[in-house]
């Protein structure tokens, strides 16, 4: 009876660590949201840059985030999908 108790999670989306960057330009973190229904509903791609904090602000000196650089709605196909490289043959 707990397990049917326990609220369902909603997956509102992934980002990744590129730890694989073939371009020092590429973003660190990066992976797309989904907006809930009150908030638009759409998909949204985001993109990442890992920074250290300077010991200025509120962070501690050195300090580890990401900083959103990229922040724009996922293009959708006329099917209604996103584009997926894995997809295509090779």
């Amino acid at each position: 009876m707990a397990e049917e108790q326990k609220k369902e999670r909603k997956s509102l989306g992934l980002l990744v660590p590129n730890t694989n960057k073939e371009n020092p330009k590429s973003y660190d973190l990066k992976g797309t949201i989904n907006l809930p229904e009150e908030l638009g509903g759409k998909k949204i791609r985001v993109g990442c840059y890992k920074a250290s904090a300077s010991g200025e602000g509120k962070m501690p000196k050195d300090a580890q985030y990401f900083w959103v650089h990229r922040l724009e709605e996922l293009e959708l196909n006329d099917a209604a999908t996103s584009f997926d490289p894995a997809s295509l043959e090779t």
